[in-house]
């Protein structure tokens, strides 16, 4: 029998996928007693008992992140929070009811302050120090920062609120370059679009907590108790963290990736092993799972065995291991990684190596961020990867970042009688958008989501301005309408609907066309350009919103809809972005490595994007060489 040539990491994880599959027409068997619907039901349940918990942390780990970011929009509307925390900064006491909302910028802008930091320091650490630890430090400071910013005498005015958002942010910001790097390198490459997506789309979970908290919470209007309302908001919108962080901590291993690239050969092929028993797979060698399958048919009725043959005393042993066969997966060896790996140039440094002194490891650290920045911005990642994500990153920030934490204010602008009730609408409008992320991100291609996407949501700014524009001129003359009202909510929904495909997508770029080795640290470049972003986009909407109210018409709805059309245009721009970048990967094999092979990838235009056939543009490097 001709040798098995060395496996990857994404080639045994795909054989443990297409395992799995394999099993799932079993459940048409007929006879709900048979042995064969025994095995089914065996390994299902397996599958719907353990490989959801790991990658239902993930997901709550990012709706985490939402919590944290939207409960901004909800605070600056609640009059009781301005009164409290914007009264200081007007010239009367209650005069105006904080109205001036001087220093709301500042507030706003403050989380993504702390997530521009936090992602460009813990994401450089990710590719060092591991994924898990890094998302559990993220996660812990996250769900720290936001209790305590619900606490009176630690909050007594927006300075020491601003303050503690500022570090919550720190916490966000350093949960998402080791989340998505975790997302994308525990998936297999047929699906993995889709799993990464399935992560990305608990943003909506969380956007849909917060607003229908909300709803429930600020209805009453004016709240005078010592305790207001909105300190209890913040802190049930910290809880996730905290939930995420305990999830995280008991459900996710390491990146078998990041394991393998840091020369840990064998706990990388352990890890990837015991893929196969969370989804009830039995390896061919696993002595293990032999012994426990030999106990389990040991007890069962062999009354019907055949005698045919040798080795056929008892037939329910090859029944109950009935999905090991001629083709069984064979455990992932410490040999294969090594080859695969060892080809590198250079190893990560350790930082944990406790022959060092301090000096020693704080030199190596600094040596080795500046490796990562020089392989970053290498022309084999500059023009081709690098450059084109933190431009798309930028300007989708600055857009979604910008509208979102100050959408109940346009809403209330335009005298919507429930703006809570319209903002759940406006949140489960990411609904729509992540289900069609997860049936066509790994059919139709990633950047030709990213494009249609960019463009559809500016299409919905541009519809959403023009509205805005017109509520304002005719509440002079005629009132409100209910159809203009109607056309608003409708035009909101459509840009969130497509800001969400946009936000999948390139969470799925960003995490598969940074090779393994500084995967978390490209993400967090990309990330920390989205946080000047989303910084800029507070400062610039602040003030155009303090340009005047758009209930006397005209000034104020001009201000409103310079807003709007300032996000539809940074979204055009960003649209423009994906023309620049590699070679879709969908169905590709991940990069470990940064190689000269790069640069003779063949580049997609926009031209033939809506021609090209995904599965026959996504080889691998050992393919390419071929």
């Amino acid at each position: 029998m001709e040798a098995a040539s060395p496996r990857t990491i994404d080639d045994y994880f795909e054989q443990l996928y297409q395992e799995w599959k394999k099993r799932l027409p079993l459940h048409t068997a007929s006879g709900s007693g048979t042995p064969s619907s025994n095995i089914y039901r065996e390994g299902l349940s397996s599958f719907c008992h353990y490989v959801p918990l790991p990658l239902l942390a993930l997901c709550v780990a990012n709706s985490s992140d939402a919590t944290e970011i939207l409960m901004l929009s909800y605070l600056l509307s609640d009059s009781t929070f301005r009164h409290d925390m914007f009264s200081n900064y007007s010239n009367g006491d209650d005069a105006d009811d904080g109205s001036s909302m001087e220093g709301a910028e500042y507030f706003a802008a403050s989380i993504f302050m702390g997530m521009l930091l936090g992602g460009t320091l813990f994401g450089f650490l990710s590719d060092h120090i591991g994924r898990r630890p890094a998302l559990l430090a993220g996660l812990f400071i996250n769900a720290t920062a936001g209790s305590f910013s619900s606490i009176p005498f630690l909050t007594p005015t927006i300075s020491h609120l601003t303050t503690w958002r500022f570090i919550a942010g720190v916490g966000v910001g350093a949960t998402i370059p080791s989340l998505f790097s975790l997302a994308s390198e525990w998936s297999p490459k047929e699906i993995r679009g889709a799993v990464v997506t399935c992560v990305a789309s608990f943003w909506m979970v969380g956007s849909l907590f917060v607003s229908g908290l909300a709803w429930c919470l600020f209805k009453g209007g004016r709240d005078h108790s010592s305790f207001p309302i909105w300190r209890i908001f913040s802190a049930i919108c910290s809880m996730p963290s905290g939930i995420g962080a305990w999830m995280v901590y008991y459900y996710i291993p390491e990146s078998p990736r990041f394991l393998a690239s840091s020369k840990q050969y064998d706990q990388s092929a352990c890890v990837c092993n015991q893929m196969a028993k969370y989804i009830g797979i039995e390896l061919v060698n696993d002595a293990h799972c032999c012994a426990e399958s030999q106990s389990r048919t040991s007890d069962e009725d062999v009354d019907g065995a055949s005698s045919d043959g040798p080795n056929t005393g008892n037939s329910n042993v090859s029944t109950h291991l009935l999905f090991v066969s001629a083709n069984a997966i064979q455990p992932l060896a410490e040999e294969e990684l090594q080859q695969r790996f060892t080809s590198t140039k250079t190893a990560p440094t350790d930082l944990a190596d406790t022959g060092s002194t301090l000096k020693a490891r704080l030199v190596r650290t600094i040596y080795t961020l500046i490796g990562t920045l020089q392989k970053l911005y290498s022309p084999q990642l500059l023009t081709r990867t690098t450059l084109p994500l933190q431009m798309i990153w930028f300007a989708l920030s600055f857009a979604t970042y910008g509208i979102t934490t100050w959408i109940n204010t346009l809403f209330f602008e335009v005298h919507l009688k429930n703006i809570y009730f319209n903002s759940f609408l406006f949140a489960l409008a990411n609904l729509p958008g992540n289900v069609m992320s997860i049936l066509y991100s790994d059919k139709w291609g990633r950047k030709r989501m990213l494009v249609g996407s960019l463009l559809g949501a500016a299409a919905g700014l541009a519809g959403f301005a023009i509205l805005v524009y017109c509520a304002g001129v005719a509440n002079q003359k005629n009132g409100p309408s209910n159809a203009r009202t109607y056309g608003i909510v409708f035009c909101a929904c459509i840009f969130q609907m497509f800001s969400i495909i946009s936000w999948n997508a390139i969470d799925i770029l960003s995490g598969e066309l940074f090779p393994t080795r500084v995967r978390s640290a490209g993400i967090s470049v990309c990330t920390a350009c989205g946080r000047f972003g989303g910084i800029l986009a507070q400062f610039v909407n602040a003030r155009l919103m303090m340009a005047g109210p758009i209930a006397g018409g005209g000034e104020g709805g001009a201000a409103s809809t310079s807003v709007l059309v300032v996000a539809s245009s940074t979204l055009l721009i960003g649209a423009a972005m994906p023309i620049f970048l590699e070679t879709d990967m969908a169905l590709g094999e991940l990069k470990d490595e940064v190689t000269e092979e790069n640069l003779n990838r063949r580049s997609v235009t926009l031209s033939c994007i809506s021609k090209m056939k995904v599965h026959k543009d996504h080889l691998s490097d050992d393919e390419m060489d071929s």
